[in-house]
């Protein structure tokens, strides 16, 4: 008799539990895939920079089997590659590291989707590639407004000191 009380206790307690799961994936799922339909409309509105944020909280708020997770990534990727056309380095960036730390941020015993970190990666070093490229060639000289002379070196009649030659 005993036994049977504890069973029904122990069946109980499990059952609740397992609602409490289900009530916190649901939960997550639908808010998830609230912030991709969110990023969704903030991409038709040619709003990219908060379509970025959308698509990372949809990321951030992974479930297994949610479709709208790898939908995120991909469309990240693709704002990241459209800045990255256009030359707007900092904001190419921003998606592909939105990538890559939000898929860190939700791993626990395993990572789910590992070949996203790993592209975001190579590509976060191509992009940081391309943004020096670009800034050496905007650069000005280093000799610039220092007039005539070798870069580095003072000219005649600048090196100051001494009271010289009048």
């Amino acid at each position: 008799m005993e036994k049977i009380k504890i069973f029904k206790a122990l069946r109980g307690a499990f059952i609740i539990f397992a609602l409490l799961i289900a009530m916190v994936w649901v939960k997550t799922y639908f808010y998830g895939l609230n912030q991709y339909k969110q990023g969704e409309k903030a991409v038709a509105a040619g709003d990219l920079k908060d379509a970025i944020a959308d698509y990372e909280t949809a990321i951030h708020m992974y479930t297994p089997f949610a479709g709208y997770v790898p939908a995120s990534a991909q469309r990240l990727w693709e704002i990241g590659q459209g800045f990255e056309r256009s030359g707007g380095y900092d904001w190419a960036l921003l998606a592909y590291r939105s990538i890559r730390s939000r898929f860190y941020g939700v791993r626990s015993l395993y990572t789910p989707y590992k070949n996203w970190i790993t592209r975001s990666e190579t590509q976060i070093d191509e992009v940081l590639a391309l943004q020096a490229q670009k800034d050496r060639e905007s650069a000005p000289p280093q000799n610039a407004g220092n007039g005539p002379g070798k870069a580095g070196q003072p000219t005649a009649g600048r090196q100051g000191g001494g009271g010289g030659g009048r």
